[in-house]
């Protein structure tokens, strides 16, 4: 009776999820009604992540808690995924984005009536029963959202469109002293009588707040790659090919040793973003949301929504106490990266997720749940998912697993097979402590300085490293202060925010050295997890990682693109040991006889909330297109959309602007585009220009990039400051005066007039 009442269920639903899938597509090509597309999405989603969720349910064994969001996750990085493969090998239709929508729940449908999906289980729950501890006070719940509405208003009042290389610059500096009030407050609920529902409510909420400092301030949005990306969505929107393709075009090959293998498969770049796109073209199809507008918010929601459930299931591998689930849960407020990626719509951050829940898999291999068997079985799914999600990840994903097997088949095996297992383990160590470089140098990013190799130079260096590492200060070398590499600090250099508590000690070099300390306290803690194993695995890892980051800085030259690129799980690795020293600390009966519990949670939790406070207000620092640069490249598209060689004289940030407006039809201002994209005759050309201005370098321009005419675009700033009258009048002399939009001023050269 009750199977036969769940299948008609299940078959309603899979009619329902069709037909809402048939009208969505209608409403997408026809009626344009913005209400249906978002009553669809509820809808769709909610029906779906149901039954994705029951299935998951039964691979991982997950607890009823997760089952629905974790449908939910699995559903929107599934849609990705299955978008990714259409881009990377051809093209990408909306048509085809309605069909996976149409066959998904019925493929759902199908699976959850074989027999592995229909035995019936004894499902877990998180907790079995309510751990004893003091309630919550309202007064409590009132400074959360108190604090939290504040914060939300002056990141309003921040709002500009202007030039900041910080959104510290335009955020009022109470923002800061609100922030800690928050956390340290919710840092003190971690260890109270908070129920499941609430706790999770609160985190994803303040999760959200967090990620609004880079969405909100910046009119025209942060960072710079998201122009390329942007450009390239509206690109295969459209439904064109993005080179190198498999079909529509001519294949190229690539030659490794004996194998000929289409470049396709090979461009990192291409499949690293391909999901990426894939996700944002979906959600821009199906909602009716503009591509900007949802670069603005798509991975400050999904860190939001899904990195919490994420480290939960994670976390319950370690323990399953209330207390470290809550604080390991919490921990990503402590670190740059999670702040600056969660805030920001980019493949790395995207990308994370997917990865996160790989581990899952990992975890219960690792713990014995599931044997070697089960683990390569699911590789026929995971390895793909990872390939078009991002390379970095997928690499680091195999090295997990080769450690992970060797760790647990030493520590397991008897005899001979030990030492066997032992040399194997040793072997893999070895050479990953190098893969991540030598994948930099393969792929041409990087090189080695051999002047650097020799004993003393390598061991001042390791002094140099470990010095760095205590006090937070960046590993690699830095352009002008601008890029985000660091795993607790962004940036030690300069105060970013205005803020008097900021300036009243140097926080990075008192709080890193308590930091790494937990972190220390809690690898020598790890034998008492739940799963030793796992905390080994991690700790090697961990060790892997930063030998990578130390040999990339210091004995090699270039752009070091994967180990910079690690931050991200760096910081999730020292999250967990973190997370775990600390809770150690707090159960610890040597510690709890010489001061009470409630002055031990008082204490680390007040330091946490520093920590948290002075992390967020230290980054980024990063140049950005600014709102007037934006306008001037829809003024500059409207005037140049028929050219077929456009020339655009400008600086690379405008130009990124240009490259999202014109759909990428306008890369580089139409100047040759080399590897790493670099563009030597256009900087050459335009930084001439704002210092001794002729007609030569203009014509020039034409003649590399074969048009009629060209455009001139710069603002004073480009200018040195003692030489901008000069310059700017020397531009007029023989051009004119310039059309002036906001801070951007743009000439227009044609040679026959």
């Amino acid at each position: 009776m009750l199977n036969s009442l769940r299948k008609n269920f299940y078959l309603l639903s899979t009619s329902v999820s069709c037909l809402v899938a048939i009208f969505w597509y209608f409403n997408f090509s026809f009626w344009h009604i913005t209400s249906l597309n978002f009553l669809f999405l509820i809808v769709y989603f909610y029906l779906n992540s149901f039954f994705l969720g029951k299935i998951l349910g039964k691979i991982l064994n997950l607890e009823k808690e997760f089952e629905f969001i974790f449908g939910l996750f699995f559903l929107v990085y599934l849609l990705a995924f299955l978008l990714a493969i259409p881009i990377v090998l051809y093209r990408l239709s909306h048509e085809y984005l309605f069909i996976v929508l149409f066959l998904l729940p019925i493929v759902s449908f199908l699976l959850s009536f074989t027999p592995y999906f229909r035995k019936e289980e004894k499902q877990r729950r998180l907790f079995e029963k309510e751990e004893n501890g003091k309630k919550v006070p309202l007064m409590f719940y009132f400074i959360i959202i108190l604090a939290s509405f504040f914060c939300f208003t002056l990141l309003l009042r921040a709002r500009t469109g202007g030039y900041i290389r910080t959104p510290w610059t335009s955020i009022h500096p109470l923002y800061f002293e609100s922030w800690l009030l928050l956390i340290f407050v919710f840092g003190l609920m971690i260890f109270k009588k908070l129920s499941f529902k609430k706790f999770l409510i609160l985190l994803i909420f303040i999760f959200f707040v967090s990620h609004l400092f880079l969405a909100i301030p910046y009119k025209a949005g942060f960072g710079g790659d998201k122009w390329r990306h942007l450009g390239a969505e509206k690109w295969l929107a459209e439904g064109n090919i993005y080179s190198p393709s498999l079909f529509g075009e001519k294949i190229e090959y690539r030659q490794i040793g004996p194998l000929k293998i289409p470049e396709v498969f090979l461009v990192g770049n291409k499949t690293s973003y391909s999901n990426f796109w894939g996700a944002t073209i979906a959600f821009s199809s199906l909602t009716g949301i503009d591509f900007f507008s949802l670069d603005l918010i798509l991975c400050p929601l999904l860190f939001s929504i899904f990195l919490p459930f994420l480290m939960l299931k994670l976390g319950t591998f370690i323990s399953r106490k209330k207390d470290f689930l809550y604080l390991f849960s919490f921990s990503p407020l402590l670190f740059s990266p999670f702040f600056i990626y969660g805030g920001i719509t980019v493949p790395v951050s995207f990308a994370l997720l997917p990865f996160l829940f790989s581990l899952i898999f990992l975890f219960r291999y690792l713990k014995g749940e599931k044997n070697l068997s089960w683990l390569l079985l699911s590789f026929l799914f995971l390895v793909p998912f990872l390939y078009f999600n991002y390379i970095l990840y997928l690499t680091l994903f195999f090295a997990l697993f080769s450690l992970s097997f060797f760790v647990k088949k030493t520590i397991e095996a008897k005899g001979f097979n030990k030492t066997l297992f032992l040399i194997g383990l040793l072997f893999v160590i070895l050479s990953l402590s190098f893969f991540f470089v030598f994948l930099d140098a393969a792929e041409d990013y990087s090189s080695f300085d051999w002047s650097k190799i020799n004993l003393g130079a390598v061991g001042q260096s390791l002094k140099d490293f470990g010095t760095r590492l205590l006090t937070s200060q960046p590993i690699f070398p830095r352009v002008f202060e601008m890029e985000q590499d660091n795993w607790l600090y962004a940036t030690t250099q300069s105060e970013l925010s205005r803020s008097i508590l900021l300036k009243i000690l140097p926080w990075s070099l008192l709080l890193t050295p308590i930091i790494l300390s937990l972190a220390i306290f809690g690898m020598a803690s790890s034998k008492k997890m739940d799963t030793p194993l796992i905390g080994l695995v991690l700790f090697l890892t961990l060790l892997i990682l930063l030998l990578n980051q130390f040999t990339a800085s210091y004995l090699m030259d270039g752009n070091h693109i994967f180990t910079k690129r690690s931050v991200c799980f760096i910081s999730f690795l020292f999250a967990i040991f973190v997370s775990w020293g600390v809770y150690s600390l707090i159960v610890n009966n040597k510690v709890s006889r010489l001061f009470s519990q409630q002055a031990i949670i008082f204490t680390l939790v007040l330091i946490l909330s520093l920590v948290s406070a002075t992390v967020y207000a230290s980054g980024p620092k990063s140049q950005v297109v600014t709102g007037d640069e934006l306008s001037s490249s829809y003024y500059l598209w409207d005037r140049i959309k028929e050219e077929n060689n456009p020339c655009v004289l400008a600086n690379t940030w405008p130009l990124l602007a240009l490259e999202m407006v014109s759909d990428r039809r306008i890369v580089a201002g139409g100047f040759p585009v080399y590897y790493e994209y670099a563009q030597p005759e256009r900087v050459y050309l335009f930084e001439n220009m704002n210092k001794t201005p002729t007609i030569r370098y203009l014509e020039r321009a034409i003649k590399i990039t074969g048009s009629s005419k060209c455009f001139f675009v710069t603002e004073e700033r480009f200018i040195i400051f003692k030489d901008q009258g000069k310059v700017i009048g020397g531009i007029k002399k023989i051009l004119g005066e310039p059309k002036a939009i906001g801070e951007v001023l743009i000439w227009t050269y044609e040679p026959n007039k």
